[in-house]
């Protein structure tokens, strides 16, 4: 190892070094006597014992092995490709990296771009280098983000300021905005589609976009190969045009040339639609992720296009899709340096787009501009884990590959363990092999629990390929046995559908969106599996009687014998016999018949009139429903004007407080796993508000009812097995790691025609498109679909073994290989064993020496000793806002609830139109800076503000114009006096500016509405949409003072400029507030800082009585009201 002195840490420790060494008789190491000297080896001796004699003077330098260190000083004419092996240390290359071009080379922190795979680890690295050795001002004026951030930032710098992204992690958005266009798409008649085929739809609109589909082309192959038959289409329009549009389901699935038919027409309008759906994104200036990278592309690649990003690192570069690669190739020409990081083993993404080799595509393309260096020294394995990975993927890397064998960083050994578990038919009542690897896989769990083998549970990861049971039956019996012998697990499934409270607050939400008709005879998923009386009497918000609740018990079971019963005498008048047995399977009849059936069997429906005839008589549970019924009145009444309506996250809030009285302060503060699920629900409704109507009550419950089943519920932060699949434990690494159900053809997976002639998969269309329809290549043209998946799912074990850190479990599945098994343990002989899939087993024999054979019925597993770190009670940070900060100090309740539950309300009209005119002001300030800081003149100002109300507002529109007008013309005059008095003569320097202060215990996150140039200095304008001034100017003061703090300890992103003026602009009042900068204020700010992130940290969330009581939104759940 050699070391690298980190010149701001020396600088500023250099006196106290001489003054140590002169006290202690010590010669000052050369290397610091001379800095800037080269480093040499003695060098490093003498600096070693130095550290270890003086170890208070340890951050002074970083300790990088050779390779390690060329990349972080490398400063040569060519361009920096690095393949990074799994351990090898390259997060922490990166950052020193950035810190030697920044202080050794005097690289502007401007000029440089830094590309992570998520928003997670963008932050990371932000924070890391801001505890670093570099300025925190330099940390702030680089660009680390996502591709998709970046993009945005492309797009907005090339005046696209007023865009209203459509993509988010949950896919909700995307959904909500395809599902408002679906008729303007096409999808109707022959094409119809329902909401609950939207997923398909915007995949293939992902796709078409990432690798720039010939729609032309495409549209053409599938009328040629995926005919539409004139009769279908004649028989649907028909039909439609008969029965109130409804698409004739039954009759199609009887006929199976109407049923291919109906594929291929969905099929030929997806493409179809696509240019339309760009046209629409256009239109309504939205973009998702795919055209957020496209739009970026293609302003890159203008002719005169400049950046300030001379200076770029990209890592992960592995995942980079063919449209990414492009954008990266464009920057690459005015770049000063360019470095990509990452390891093409762990390329594990295809699924995304991501299947061509980058280091491969650089070498061949660019070869002569690159450099390519590689870090292979895994310090996170053991020689044995390192070998059997290596083996299992070498013949995978290419010749041109700068990454060749792994080395062990931290040289120590132990074995690796494997399992073979016989894979066979079974008759009924014979335990499944599944069943009996699960149970073998919690043998060893149980061994390495009762001898103290793990520290923690949390030591122990079990990977698996999936976590679905469908894919993986293994995992459903493995749970059993661990929730049987109650061994604490976490699994990250898509779980909150089935949590207690969230069954019991969709039943209530769906009693107040169910049609009331006794005949109704559709009956959908939920209602078919739980929705029905029973869910009423199970559900926990509000107690019913438990006569009540035998009841609806007996009269739901009534219901459905009388189904069964009347579908049997139906069925019997023309036929000799049949008949079904079960209430589930009457619904799998035609629709003919259901509506006879339902015609004669009335549902029962919870009316208040209803339940006094069904013989309920409890008060308390009679006075539940009543105002569970007049809630459900209320929302339709015609009486209330459309705006004065509730929204959809107000109804949720009565449903859980004045409806059930549920939700308590007790429950908040007591119960966070139901809080924090209930919590999901809001989020949902908030996503559904900002895309369609906050009002619309029934559109809000089935976009839950098509998105909840992708959530997963609350998971405490406990010590637990750790159980996830191989792609979510990408970046993780864990003491011990098991990897279940290797299998023949399950695992890895065996390749699928991408283009069946049934058009599905596994059970959903698949749509296909053709390579030679696309731009961007989706595979290697040498490699092709088939390798290119069994290349991928090989990865997929690579990733998985190379988490371990110390002892790698492998368990397989195979067919008949229990008397081998036998054999091999009688005669201490396993190298005939199977073992596995082919590669799999070949490794292990590769290894055979260090890889030993699990006896279930006599485990022995060797297991390296680990220190258990003990937690730091004082090692906390808590993020904090202004926003936050006024919660906390008003009422730790309301904080707990919005700030960190995220519990939120819709907000009112006069919220809601704060946060409108914030956005104009920044589209607005954000065109005059792209205009050369000239103001736009009024008209493009009412040009603004009209569009982006008429998006925000659509609902208003339709259902009061006359308000809607009168609310657009109150806005356009306020925000017109802004500028004709205050506004178009400002300099401006930043609008929407964000800011990061971080101190030991807290982080202060905030934007600042505008930043201006005034004599050479800098000011602040906040602005607030209200008239009572007065009321809040403490506030105001007070956030400014924020700002200012915040300001000075990024050290001033506008150097040599100080902050000389502080004004707030209120909106309705039109007025300009002045506030004079206090500088003891500002010390006071600091330490109330300090004070509410203890607090918070200690979990002091009791309720307080404040003046803004009357007005919260909790003010039914806390005990103040």
């Amino acid at each position: 190892m050699s070391y690298i002195i980190k010149k701001q840490r020396f600088l500023k420790s250099l006196d106290k070094i001489k003054e140590t060494c002169t006290s202690n008789d010590y010669e000052i190491p050369e290397l610091l006597k001379n800095y800037p000297a080269e480093s040499n080896e003695d060098y490093d001796k003498e600096l070693k014992k130095f550290f270890k004699n003086f170890p208070e003077f340890s951050d002074i330098a970083i300790d990088l092995n050779p390779e390690q260190e060329e990349i972080v000083t490398y400063d040569g004419d060519k361009f920096l490709s690095v393949e990074a092996g799994p351990g090898a240390g390259k997060t922490r290359v990166l950052i020193e990296k950035v810190n030697y071009m920044v202080n050794e080379l005097g690289v502007d922190p401007e000029t440089l771009l830094i590309i992570t795979f998520s928003t997670k680890a963008a932050e990371e690295l932000q924070e890391r280098l801001s505890e670093g050795d570099l300025l925190k001002s330099d940390v702030q004026k680089m660009h680390i983000s996502t591709i998709h951030s970046f993009c945005g930032k492309i797009l907005e710098d090339a005046g696209e300021v007023d865009l209203d992204v459509i993509s988010d992690e949950s896919g909700g958005k995307n959904f909500l905005f395809i599902g408002k266009h679906l008729k303007e798409l096409g999808f109707v008649n022959e094409a119809y589609m329902s909401n609950g085929e939207i997923p398909y739809i915007t995949g293939k609109y992902n796709e078409y976009c990432s690798f720039d589909v010939d729609s032309e082309k495409l549209i053409n192959y599938i009328e040629e190969t995926r005919p539409v038959s004139e009769e279908y289409i004649d028989f649907v329009r028909e039909y439609m045009e008969a029965n109130d549009g409804k698409f004739p389901y039954d009759e199609v699935k009887e006929n199976d040339e109407f049923k291919k038919s109906k594929y291929n027409a969905k099929y030929l309008q997806i493409a179809k639609s696509y240019e339309k759906y760009e046209e629409i994104l256009k239109r309504e200036k939205a973009i998702d992720f795919a055209h957020m990278q496209k739009n970026a592309l293609e302003i890159v690649q203008k002719e005169g296009f400049e950046t300030r990003f001379t200076n770029i690192l990209i890592d992960e570069f592995q995942d980079s899709d063919p449209m990414q690669i492009a954008l990266f190739e464009s920057l690459m020409e005015n770049a000063e340096s360019f470095t990509v990081v990452g390891d093409i083993n762990q390329s594990i993404y295809g699924f995304r787009g991501s299947n061509i080799n980058p280091f491969t595509y650089l070498a061949k393309n660019h070869g002569d501009k690159f450099e390519f260096k590689s870090l292979p020294t895994n310090y996170r394995s053991t020689h044995e884990i390192i070998d059997i990975s290596e083996d299992f993927i070498k013949h995978q890397r290419p010749a041109e590959s700068a990454l060749g064998k792994a080395e062990c960083g931290r040289d120590i050994n132990n074995n690796i363990y494997y399992l073979v578990t016989d894979y066979k038919k079974t008759k009924k009542g014979e335990t499944k092999p599944v069943k009996i690897e699960a149970d073998n896989i919690f043998k060893i769990i149980n061994y390495l629990i009762k001898n103290e083998k793990v520290n923690r549970l949390s030591d122990i990861g079990i990977l698996f390929r999936s976590i679905m049971e469908s894919s993986s039956r293994c995992i459903g019996y493995l749970l059993e046995d661990l929730n049987s012998a109650g061994i604490n697990y976490q699994i990250n499934t898509a779980d909150l559908i089935e949590q207690p409270e969230i069954k019991s607050v969709l039943t209530l939400f769906y009693h107040l969106v169910s049609d009331d008709d006794p005949h109704k005879h559709f009956f959908n998923k939920w209602e078919t599996d739980w929705l029905n009386l029973k869910a009423y009497a199970d559900q926990i918000l509000f107690e019913l009687s438990d006569e009540t609740k035998d009841i609806l018990y007996k009269l739901q079971d009534k219901f459905e014998e009388e189904v069964v019963k009347t579908e049997n005498e139906v069925w019997l008048r023309d036929h000799s016999r049949g008949g079904v047995k079960s209430f589930e399977k009457v619904l799998n009849r035609d629709e003919e018949m259901l509506i006879e059936i339902f015609e004669r069997v009335e549902r029962p429906v919870l009316t208040n009139e209803n339940l006094i005839e069904y013989g309920i008589t409890n008060e308390d549970d009679l006075e539940f429903f009543k105002r569970l019924n007049e809630l459900k009145d209320s929302l339709y009444s015609e009486d209330v004007k459309f705006y004065e309506r509730p929204t959809v996250s107000e109804v949720y809030l009565k449903l859980l407080t004045d409806v059930s009285g549920f939700l308590t302060e007790d429950i908040v503060l007591e119960s966070d796993e139901v809080i924090y699920n209930l919590s999901q629900i809001t989020h949902s409704l908030q996503i559904f508000s900002e895309v369609r109507f906050e009002r619309d009550i029934r559109g809000a419950f089935w976009f839950i009812y098509r998105t909840i089943e992708g959530h997963s519920g609350y998971k405490p932060e406990s010590d637990a097995i750790q159980i996830m699949t191989i792609h979510k434990s990408k970046g993780l690494e864990f003491p011990v790691v098991i990897i279940p159900s290797f299998k023949k053809d399950t695992f890895p997976k065996k390749y699928e025609n991408p283009n069946p002639e049934s058009g599905w998969k596994h059970g959903s269309p698949v749509y296909y498109t053709p390579d030679n329809c696309l731009r961007y290549p989706k595979f290697d043209e040498e490699i092709g679909p088939e390798l290119s998946h069994q290349m991928e799912e090989e990865r997929v074990i690579y990733v998985a073994m190379t988490r371990a850190q110390d002892t790698l479990i492998l368990s397989s599945l195979v067919e008949n290989v229990e008397e081998a098994k036998k054999d091999a343990i009688e005669n201490d002989a396993f190298e005939s064993l199977p073992k596995g899939p082919k590669r799999l087993e070949n490794a292990i024999n590769e290894n055979l020496s260090g890889c030993k054979f699990i006896d279930v019925n006599n485990i022995e597993i060797d297991v390296l000793p680990r220190t258990c770190e003990e937690e730091d009670e004082d090692d906390y940070c808590i993020d904090l806002s202004f926003t936050a900060l006024e919660n906390y100090n008003s009422c730790p309740f309301r904080y707990k609830l919005a700030n960190e539950i995220g519990f939120n309300v819709t907000e009112k009209q006069e919220i809601d139109e704060g946060i409108f005119v914030h956005k104009a002001l920044e589209v607005i300030n954000k065109k005059i800076i792209n205009n050369q800081n000239k103001f736009i003149g009024n008209e493009e100002v009412i040009k603004t503000i009209t569009e982006l109300f008429e998006k925000s507002n659509e609902e208003l529109h339709e259902e009061d114009p006359v308000e809607y007008q009168k609310q657009l013309d109150e806005i356009i005059e306020n925000v017109i006096y802004y500028y004709d008095n205050y506004g178009k003569d400002i300099k401006i320097l930043d609008s929407e500016y964000p800011f990061y202060l971080k101190d030991k215990h807290y982080a202060l996150k905030g934007v600042v509405d505008l930043i201006y140039e005034v004599d050479g200095n800098l000011g602040i304008i906040d602005y607030k949409n209200t008239r009572l001034e007065a009321k809040y100017k403490d506030k105001f003061k007070k956030q400014l003072h924020l700002y200012v703090l915040a300001l000075r300890d990024q050290n001033q992103e506008y150097e040599g400029k100080e902050i000389s003026e502080l004004k707030v602009y209120t909106i309705k009042s039109k007025k300009l507030l002045e506030f004079e900068i206090d500088e003891a204020y500002i010390d006071e700010l600091e330490v109330e800082l300090e004070n509410v992130a203890s607090s918070i940290h200690k979990k002091e969330f009791k309720s307080s009585k404040c003046d803004d009581c009357k007005y919260c939104q909790y003010k039914n759940i806390c005990r103040q009201s």
